[in-house]
């Protein structure tokens, strides 16, 4: 009997462990088939929402960034316009300009032959140069200059 007593211990053992280890695989299995994953199924729901909005908030940035560069290449198109714009209206200053520029040097020019004769003549008429001088608004030496000069032009 003392034979048969461990045999009866280590097969009532080995049925108990075999019992146990059947009972934790149908455990597993069950929970694999149906796992308890509310958690999971609120974090997973939270997910393809996050990536939903995701995807909106993408395609929001995208049509902000082509409505953006259309708005810059409108605006690169007016800077262009205005800078023609200017650059015309620059070269006819510059015309302009040179036009008020020949006009006055020929105004200038008459102005002083007319100015230069009148102390001429006023000299030829017998004034002196100091009278010239108060009548035309040189000062004597000019007065003297312009009648040396004539002198000397024939």
């Amino acid at each position: 009997m003392d034979l048969q007593n461990p045999i009866f211990l280590q097969i009532s053992l080995d049925f108990v462990l075999f019992a146990a280890i059947i009972i934790l695989l149908w455990r597993v299995n069950a929970n694999i088939k149906n796992p308890p994953l509310d958690s999971h199924r609120k974090m997973t729901a939270e997910l393809k929402s996050l990536i939903i909005e995701s995807q909106t908030n993408a395609d929001k940035f995208l049509q902000a960034m082509e409505q953006s560069r259309l708005a810059l290449k409108e605006i690169a198109l007016e800077l262009e316009l205005k800078e023609k714009r200017v650059k015309m209206i620059l070269e006819k200053s510059q015309q302009e300009v040179k036009i008020i520029d020949v006009k006055a040097a020929n105004n200038d020019s008459a102005f002083s032959r007319s100015k230069y004769s009148e102390v001429i003549n006023m000299i030829n008429k017998g004034y002196g140069e100091e009278e010239t001088a108060r009548t035309t608004g040189f000062t004597q030496a000019e007065i003297g200059l312009i009648i040396d000069l004539s002198r000397i032009k024939p």
